[in-house]
């Protein structure tokens, strides 16, 4: 005996899924809302011939509305949230081929661990490191305007010298973004980004994994992180105990704005929306300059470990002259920073013009285009700087002194040449 109940649950359930009203299904079987009412309270049946209309309107089978097995059988798939799993699966091995075909990674399939192996067999007590980056506030606005190339190398820098700071040398990096279902060339080209990046600063690539939600992202929204693992031995981490009085200190440049100085430039785009179309001369554009990728110094500081003179790495955060930038200084020495040693690049020229944060306390927000601070002894500092120069622009511009300023790590003579 049919159950008037249960066929009138599963007529409403599919007649919901098609997204049409108890009117509409009425209109088109040419009878009244309230028969259809009646049908899906189970207090009616439909005619056998109004049945095969029924099933031919909600693209359903007959025997879906009289059985009970097709209904217990029924699913939520994947392309209901908005997911296209197959295209998406399609692309994850197109990018699995990014990977390095190198002996360090064991496996790195997409969706598992990532397994790897680290040759320490010329060291004597290795130390490892792990860290995950994300870009920070800079991240908003590369999405909304298209610099997701761009942010990936910048996060997969910002990983790599996080590392290097402490001396460790990187040695594998795995990218992960975060989306809704977002545009497949721009997520392989995301991924190539974060490939060329290692292979730029000789780190193996163990591919770059895609967590696709569109319940919980717009199409276009996403976020983008790095992690990478770093080694060394441990005699040879940096760790401010061959700092001396005297050390020279060597600027290497890098482009655009650290992520975290990001809010300041946001509030001048606030107050002044035109910035977002300005050009800073007849050759740069401000947005261009303001996302280009900061760079990142694998070569340059293994290189000068290798040579024996580097005694110490600052990584510049948000601001050349922020405290928490030199806080590994051991207690009793300080950083002298030579402002008029300080090249004006064109963005930091263009942002200084907007007249919006004072000139002595500018390079307290910015890093004034210098990413990466390095300590030499006095008597190898042009040896250094050849080493820098063949991967990056470099300058001297100050050097490691006696604590006379009241515990501060970091001081400056002088005042930028604007």
């Amino acid at each position: 005996m049919l159950d008037k109940e249960e066929i009138g649950k599963r007529m409403a359930f599919f007649r919901k899924e098609k997204g049409i009203t108890q009117r509409e299904l009425a209109d088109n079987l040419h009878i009244s809302y309230q028969a259809v009412s009646k049908w899906e309270l189970g207090k009616a049946l439909p005619t056998v011939e109004m049945l095969y209309e029924i099933s031919n309107i909600l693209n359903v089978t007959v025997d879906s509305l009289l059985s009970g097995n097709e209904w217990k059988n029924r699913c939520i798939s994947y392309r209901e949230s908005g997911l296209d799993s197959p295209k998406l699966h399609a692309l994850k091995g197109e990018i699995q081929e990014l990977n390095s075909k190198d002996e360090c990674i064991v496996s790195s399939y997409y969706a598992d661990a990532c397994l790897f192996q680290i040759d320490t067999s010329q060291m004597r007590e290795p130390v490892y490191s792990c860290i995950t980056c994300v870009p920070g506030s800079k991240e908003k606005l590369a999405k909304q305007y298209g610099y997701n190339q761009e942010i990936c190398a910048d996060v997969a820098a910002s990983a790599m010298n996080y590392t290097l700071q402490h001396g460790m040398r990187p040695v594998i990096l795995k990218g992960m973004v975060v989306c809704g279902n977002y545009n497949q060339e721009q997520l392989y080209l995301m991924a190539q980004t974060f490939q060329k990046i290692c292979e730029k600063n000789r780190v193996s690539f163990a591919g770059m994994e895609i967590s696709a939600q569109p319940v919980n992202y717009s199409p276009e929204e996403y976020e983008v992180s790095a992690t990478v693992v770093g080694v060394q031995d441990k005699d040879k981490l940096l760790t401010g105990s061959r700092l001396r009085k005297g050390d020279v200190l060597i600027g290497i440049r890098t482009e655009g704005i650290e992520g975290t100085s990001y809010p300041f430039v946001k509030i001048m785009l606030d107050k002044d929306p035109e910035l977002y179309h300005a050009r800073i001369d007849d050759d740069r554009v401000f947005l261009d300059e303001l996302m280009k990728a900061n760079a990142a110094f694998t070569r340059e500081i293994m290189e000068l470990q290798e040579k024996g003179y580097l005694h110490m790495a600052f990584r510049m955060g948000n601001a050349l002259l922020n405290w928490r930038t030199w806080q590994r200084m051991p207690e009793g020495l300080g950083a002298c920073i030579d402002l008029t040693a300080i090249p004006v690049m064109p963005l930091y020229r263009f942002l200084f013009a907007q007249d919006r944060i004072g000139e002595n306390v500018f390079s307290h927000h910015f890093h004034m285009g210098i990413g990466m601070v390095v300590a030499v002894p006095e008597k190898h500092w042009k040896e250094a700087m050849k080493v820098i120069g063949q991967f990056s622009q470099c300058w001297r511009i100050g050097q490691v002194e006696s604590d006379g300023h009241k515990g501060m790590k970091v001081w400056s003579r002088g005042q930028i040449l604007w």
